[in-house]
């Protein structure tokens, strides 16, 4: 319970250091390359440098790959949720990506690896997309939606998130740093040719956020991987999904002034509802 509590809290500090980002940084590229340049030094730390590619160990080739998989997948998720953004407006594109990262790894996770869970773990999860779709709606009417698009990003975004539980099924728990390791640097490289690219230059604001999102973002995939070895899928992550977003919520309203629909703060009670029915 430790693992999934630090999760919840590491993302919900990854998403509040983003949104404090917004209008003091304006390289996205660069913040989000010193974001996975933090990323794999701090598992370089946990790994040892010189333990960073185990190739003699059991379970170093599929987790290299996996790994090289899940950077890129992250890396989708980025592009197709912005490219949503800009065809679709943030209401939908948020809405089809949280409920992307929710439904896809516990369809993964039934259809693959056997998950069962009960009836009312089922209505938890059923009433945990309710609970996302209704506090994602805030009443401002967005761009004509391209449903196709919209899809896209449900899978990329929700097989970011299922990578996890590949990883946790079929990859070696001993190199999970070193996984992390793959998956952030793929992403690096990623990041940092579209940096080029776009001829973004680094300043202060880019490099200070970009560490503290890597931060965030390093220890809330690690507790994650932590937690799915102790938790069922079907509970960590409609679980891990709506407290998130119920913390994020409750951070836009006490720091950033934002204020709440009705609508919103019956979502934010059908969350502890479902968080209660998962954990049953």
């Amino acid at each position: 319970m430790f693992a999934m509590i630090m999760t919840i809290l590491c993302s919900t500090m990854l998403s509040v250091f983003m949104r404090m980002s917004e209008g003091k940084a304006r390289g996205k590229m660069t913040i989000l390359s010193a974001n996975y340049l933090t990323c794999i030094l701090l598992a370089s730390c946990f790994t040892g440098v010189s333990d960073l590619f185990p190739a003699a160990k059991e379970g170093f080739p599929i987790t290299l790959i996996l790994g090289i998989i899940t950077g890129v997948f992250y890396m989708l998720a980025l592009v197709f949720n912005q490219k949503s953004i800009t065809k679709n407006g943030v209401v939908l594109s948020s809405v089809f990506a949280k409920v992307g990262s929710l439904l896809v790894p516990i369809v993964v996770a039934l259809c693959f690896y056997g998950a069962s869970p009960s009836w009312y773990q089922g209505i938890g999860a059923v009433l945990a997309v309710f609970s996302i779709i209704l506090i994602c709606d805030n009443g401002k009417k967005d761009a004509a939606s391209s449903i196709g698009l919209l899809v896209i990003l449900l899978l990329v975004e929700g097989m970011a998130s299922a990578m996890g539980k590949i990883f946790d099924a079929d990859g070696a728990k001993a190199l999970s740093d070193q996984y992390l390791f793959y998956t952030f640097g793929t992403a690096l490289i990623i990041s940092a040719l579209a940096a080029i690219v776009k001829k973004e230059k680094p300043g202060l604001p880019e490099i200070i956020y970009g560490v503290l999102i890597g931060v965030a973002n390093f220890f809330a995939s690690r507790f994650m991987l932590q937690a799915l070895n102790e938790i069922q899928e079907v509970i960590f992550y409609p679980t891990r999904g709506v407290m998130v977003i119920l913390l994020i919520t409750l951070a836009g309203v006490f720091l950033f002034r934002e204020k709440l629909q009705k609508k919103q703060w019956i979502a934010m009670a059908a969350i502890l509802v479902s968080v209660a029915l998962l954990n049953m």
